[in-house]
């Protein structure tokens, strides 16, 4: 025993012979056992009085005996008084051993003569992790104010009583009167009964079996009786159900208990609930060291790596792992983590001995009434990681308030779990582990009750995405045709009621819409297939997920083909073209796109459809800088959208106009268009319409303001058709307009998440930062880089670089700013962003002296400059570079300290 374990014990007997407990033995003596025991107790209590000054020892005894504070006082003092008295702490020991032995003759004690039950299991020498949890426990079960009831609860595996017996072992010196242990078997579905387990609890405390009632409620009331003076630590391991819970629950005001459940007892009175998950990465990897070897794990840290990530988390599954590898020493850990990542055997590799995870969620899922197995069974039938709380009711055919009901009983078995959306609903989100014991349930079920649910629950998504749809464009949509697949009903708080909850709610279900067009795909269901991913084109358009976009209209086209549908292939391609120009992944295969689309909503008589292709086109015409193309596709699309009419292609129209006359400078005859654009998106309530024309209009008023001129003033003094070079920018009127009308669209498309137009937004208040000579500019250049990079936006980051090229040659970096500009003429040809970009290089070779290299840029940047119809100067390219031929400027930063 432990010094702390002897103090405990002494102490608690010592207050038997405060209460005269001894002398009672000894009156009603008829053996001399009673007799050693009586005689014994007062040896101890004299003991503790000669380790204590004065009259103290025996006042603490007294008071020691009704108040468990000073109890826990008396024994702090004891243990300081022993601290270096190894002699004491011997002669302790010689005093308890007789008496433990005599007292173990339970039957000739009193009813009140306290034993000292110590039934927690030991503690597991391995254990990893878990501090704050059992911090929280301890803190709480030392706080003063009656008797404390934790609760710890989670999923089978989680570790629920490794954390209790953990917590309870910290709090022994805190409970010297005893700590009762008992698994409950509230898992097994064979609950222990109270009335049992009450009984042996009365024994462990020293009650004569003769004195135990028979009764449960009888024994309820004993025990609270026995336990109401004393400083008892209850253990309830995996509890069944609150009511047991309630019935061995001690009375006295300094007990605690510490309860293990996979339910969360909702309604059960708990001083501190803590709900257990997964563990997390470092802490998974370091007890799959400690069980199966830091040395084997250590070996192949890659494949340990693969065998904590397919163990979820979950201290069973990592157990398992480590003890498989630990008894098997001849095994690779790449070979078991590839058993591992095999999801048909997973559960299989999880097994050893009576270990086994699979049986876990077997006991759980069997207590589960019937609606809420079939719902965990079908959870795992769409491949997606989550799905939004209200897809139950589709899935199971019920409806909203039942699926509910159905959700909670999952959460309180702990066989999902729910995290919070975006939004207001919750996620139903399961473990990987369990998702396979699903799909190995739903293996064992006609296939067809998986395909009737999950054609209700993508019925049910196409839609909520068709008014998600309606919602981000409400002038109308871009074509005809998406109504032949069979749709289902959502539930109301399913739906988007304006265009922010459509924007939240395509970033809260790509994923699972996504998954949806797979499974539609695998599983033949062409409708499905096809108009989710057309209704779900223009947000993945607006979040710049073009891979993804890509990737699922390759699946749909493929659906269209099977059905034959010529105008759903028109559509999709119209959207695959816009994917593929947005991304600059592919702009001649986006041509194509565009092409055949507008060949098929042709034929199909589609005038609609045949517009917004036009103008797509004509995007990406202009985005390649060929300005009288596009302008020529543009008026076409203009027409057929006045002919309809249809407003909101108009508004696009008019503003793809705006921005090709910016081009060839005719600022005026842009602004008009750019009203009449802006105007329309206003009527219709298109917010991010709006945004982009502001977007347009700052550009515009930019341009305007240096007349096209691609470099400031303190980098370029020569000539420049319109353009009066004597005075700074800031002095225009234009030029603060422009500013203002950039923040207004950023808060606009970043309300709608609209991520590109934003991203545009930072480029062009970052040139402005450069045309003033603000050293801001490099802080949103860096961030504009970031985001084109990430998004692989190849125009936006060919600008970036430029401008990043001109503040990294102001500060002294000649070299390094070359090879930025010269990387950003490496991307796909854009008339107008190299027309930019060359003259720019053109200026950094001129500021190194390399003539014959500015004369090469030049001259790139003019035919670039003429091909797009944009204005250059009207000089020879001599008289040219030698404007261009000077020293870089400095920047500001370094100009003043010269």
């Amino acid at each position: 025993m432990t010094v702390e374990e002897l103090v405990a014990a002494v102490v608690a007997l010592a207050i038997v012979s405060a209460k005269r407990l001894g002398a009672g033995l000894a009156d009603r003596a008829a053996q001399g056992l009673e007799q050693s025991v009586a005689d014994r107790l007062g040896r101890l209590y004299r003991w503790i009085a000669g380790r204590l000054p004065g009259e103290e020892g025996a006042a603490l005894v007294e008071e020691a005996s009704r108040s468990p504070a000073a109890r826990a006082l008396l024994r702090r003092r004891l243990i300081l008084a022993l601290d270096e008295d190894r002699a004491g702490v011997e002669e302790l020991r010689l005093l308890l051993s007789p008496h433990a032995s005599a007292l173990a003759h339970g039957d000739l004690l009193l009813s009140g003569s306290p034993g000292i039950p110590r039934q927690l299991p030991s503690a597991l020498a391995d254990f990893t992790g878990r501090g704050l949890e059992i911090a929280r426990l301890v803190e709480s079960a030392e706080r003063p104010g009656g008797c404390r009831v934790c609760l710890v609860h989670g999923p089978g595996g989680i570790g629920k009583t490794s954390v209790v017996v953990q917590t309870a072992h910290r709090l022994m010196a805190s409970y010297p009167d005893g700590q009762l242990f008992v698994d409950l078997n509230g898992a097994e579905g064979r609950p222990a009964a109270a009335a049992e387990v009450l009984g042996d609890f009365l024994m462990a405390l020293g009650v004569p079996r003769g004195r135990i009632p028979d009764d449960e409620a009888g024994r309820t009331r004993q025990f609270r009786t026995e336990s109401a003076d004393r400083r008892l630590l209850v253990v309830l391991d995996n509890a069944a159900s609150e009511q047991q819970v309630s019935a061995l629950t001690p009375g006295g005001a300094s007990c605690a208990v510490l309860v293990t459940s996979r339910q969360a007892f909702a309604s059960l009175a708990v001083d501190e609930r803590v709900a257990l998950s997964g563990l997390d990465e470092g802490t998974a990897w370091d007890l799959l060291r400690r069980i199966g070897g830091a040395d084997r794990v250590d070996e192949d840290p890659e494949s340990g790596r693969d065998v904590v990530r397919l163990c979820g988390g979950l201290p069973l599954a990592l157990r398992i792992a480590g003890a498989r590898l630990a008894t098997f020493p001849a095994r690779t850990v790449g070979s078991f983590a590839r058993d591992l990542a095999d999801d048909h055997r997973r559960l299989d590799v999880l097994s050893l001995g009576e270990r086994s995870v699979r049986a876990v969620f077997h006991a759980a899922y069997q207590a589960l009434p019937s609606l809420q197995r079939r719902a965990f069974r079908l959870l795992s039938a769409l491949d997606t990681p989550d799905l939004p709380a209200w897809a139950l009711s589709p899935l199971l055919d019920v409806d909203a308030d039942e699926a509910d009901a159905c959700l909670e009983g999952l959460l309180l078995a702990h066989l999902v779990q729910a995290r919070r959306g975006t939004s207001e609903g919750q996620r139903i989100v399961l473990h990987d582990l369990a998702r396979g014991y699903s799909k190995e349930l739903a293996a064992e079920h006609p296939a067809d009750e998986a395909d009737r649910a999950v054609r209700r629950l993508l019925g049910a998504l196409l839609s909520a995405a068709d008014v998600a749809d309606t919602r981000l464009r409400p002038a109308g949509a871009r074509h005809s045709g998406r109504d032949g697949a069979v749709r289902q009903l959502p539930p109301g708080d399913a739906v988007a009621a304006d265009v922010w909850e459509a924007v939240e709610w395509f970033e809260a279900e790509r994923v699972v819409l996504v998954a949806a067009v797979a499974h539609a795909h695998a599983r033949g269901w062409w409708e499905l297939c096809w108009e989710i991913t057309d209704a779900m084109s223009i947000a993945l358009e607006h979040q710049w997920r073009w891979d993804i976009s890509s990737q699922v209209h390759e699946l749909a086209l493929d659906a269209a083909g099977h059905l034959g549908d010529g105008r759903a292939r028109a559509a999709l391609l119209r959207n695959l073209g816009e994917a593929l120009r947005d991304s600059g992944s592919d702009v001649g295969r986006a041509a194509e796109c565009f092409r055949e689309a507008i060949a098929l909503f042709q034929s199909s008589g589609d005038a609609r459809g045949e517009g917004d292709a036009l103008g797509n086109l004509g995007i990406l015409l202009r985005q390649q800088g060929v300005l009288r193309e596009a302008m020529q596709r543009l008026i076409a699309a203009e027409r057929l959208f006045r002919a309809l009419p249809l407003e909101r292609g108009l508004a696009w129209a008019l503003r793809e106009k705006a921005v090709i006359n910016r081009h060839w400078t005719r600022y005026t005859q842009a602004l008009a268009q750019l009203d009449a654009s802006q105007a329309l998106f206003a009527a219709n309530d298109e917010v991010r319409g709006v945004g982009w024309v502001l977007r347009t209009r700052a550009d515009t008023e930019k341009e305007s303001t240096v007349d096209g001129c691609p470099l400031p003033r303190r980098w370029y003094e020569g000539p420049w058709p319109g353009h009066d070079a004597t005075s700074g920018p800031e002095q225009d009127p234009r030029w603060p307009a422009a500013r203002a009308h950039y923040e207004q669209a950023a808060q606009l498309l970043h309300a709608v998440r609209d991520h590109r137009g934003h991203t545009w937004i930072t480029l062009g208040l970052a040139d402005m930062a450069l045309y003033e000579g603000d050293q801001a500019a490099a802080e949103s250049i860096s961030h504009a880089l970031r985001e084109t990079e990430a998004c692989g936006d190849h125009r936006g980051l060919s600008r970036a670089l430029t401008v990043q090229a001109l503040l990294v040659a102001e500060t002294n970096r000649l070299s390094d700013a070359i090879e930025l500009a010269e990387q950003a003429l490496a991307g796909p040809t854009d008339h107008v962003g190299a027309a930019q970009a060359s003259f720019r290089l053109a200026r950094l070779y001129g500021a190194t002296g390399r003539r014959q290299d500015v004369l090469r840029a030049l001259q790139q940047s003019r035919t670039h400059h003429q091909a797009a119809g944009m204005p250059f100067p009207d000089h020879d390219d001599t008289e040219l570079s030698k404007a261009l031929t000077r020293p870089a400027p400095r920047a500001r930063r370094f100009r003043r300290h010269q």
